[in-house]
């Protein structure tokens, strides 16, 4: 099953490297259910998005914090503006 407090904790860690470049994580939906998470990229704050780990990157390292804390399969879903995704 998974622990929201620990999918919480890593979108935290993950937020707190985003924001000292202004950008962010939200959480959008950890459901247990399907074992997904969904996960958005602000970059309102930033000054340079291209200065923000790139999205491959920073996909890999969000995937690695979550395998830390949250036991068995998941699956990650990241959006992210540059990326230029639509809906």
């Amino acid at each position: 099953m998974m622990d929201q407090e620990a999918v919480d904790e890593a979108v935290d860690e993950m937020g707190a490297l985003l924001r000292s470049d202004g950008a962010d994580l939200t959480l959008v939906e950890a459901n247990p259910k399907t074992a997904r998470i969904e996960l958005q990229l602000e970059l309102g704050g930033a000054e340079c998005a291209e200065c923000v780990l790139p999205a491959d990157l920073l996909e890999q390292m969000i995937n690695e914090a979550l395998s830390r804390r949250v036991q068995g399969e998941f699956e990650l879903v990241l959006h992210d503006p540059r990326r230029g995704e639509t809906g």
